[in-house]
């Protein structure tokens, strides 16, 4: 498959990145505004925010800050509303906001549990929800979220329910909006290279980097109207187990 230029494909389109203050947000972030795509970025850390704010500026493609707090459900139809207005208008919804915690469900933190499925589930619904109308009114348009590989071990009981419940609604989402050509893809990486993977005996210069992802990001929105990623699983190319 031959796949379009992202330069020339991206060129002036708008985005919403969640979590955009984080590793791999920012990657995305920058990425998408080294190829022309205009970008409201919402995080919680204004101060962050408005960093990777002005180094997608310089790249010559407009970005803002919106601060939000993405568990706050009321305030993510507000968030969207204002993205639109200060974009005119909206192609795509890029979520790579995600929490984790580590406890066996019999031990967990109840609170921790919902913020978890707040975070990383209930949160991309709400997004998803109140910016498709206007991604839907332009072909080409997507919804991307990362996700994580499908590993259950012990103690990630919430995190896993969420990601699965993600990844439900992504799959049933794309069957309700392909008619318009907005794509929807959910990316599943293994380790990523990033402040939250916090692991004893792991090099990280082998881990999926954050700029991987991002480049992820633009195959997607790049490829031809006549196909969607819908699902996209990426893994170490070597193990970074010492």
């Amino acid at each position: 498959m031959t796949t379009a230029d992202p330069g020339a494909t991206l060129s002036s389109r708008k985005g919403l990145v969640i979590g955009a203050n984080g590793g791999i947000g920012s990657a995305v972030a920058l990425a998408l505004a080294q190829h022309g795509v205009d970008l409201a970025l919402v995080g919680r850390n204004p101060a962050a925010l408005g960093d990777i704010a002005s180094t997608c500026n310089e790249t010559g493609a407009r970005s803002f800050p919106l601060v939000c707090d993405i568990t706050a459900a009321e305030s993510i139809e507000s968030t969207v509303d204002s993205a639109i207005e200060q974009l005119g208008g909206m192609n795509y919804l890029i979520n790579c906001a995600g929490i984790s915690a580590r406890a066996k469900l019999h031990e967990t933190d109840l609170a921790s549990s919902l913020a978890i499925l707040d975070t990383n589930l209930r949160a991309h619904l709400y997004f998803a929800r109140h910016a498709l109308p206007e991604i839907n009114r332009h072909t080409g348009g997507a919804v991307v979220k990362i996700g994580a590989v499908d590993h259950p071990y012990s103690g990630v009981n919430t995190y896993l329910a969420a990601n699965r419940g993600a990844e439900g609604l992504a799959a049933a989402m794309f069957e309700d909006v392909r008619e318009f050509g907005t794509k929807v893809c959910t990316i599943k990486p293994g380790w990523v290279n990033t402040a939250l993977v916090q692991a004893d005996g792991i090099d990280s210069a082998l881990m999926i980097q954050p700029d991987d992802i991002a480049q992820t990001v633009l195959f997607v929105l790049s490829l031809p109207d006549t196909a969607c990623p819908t699902e996209i699983t990426l893994l170490p190319q070597r193990s970074p187990y010492c």
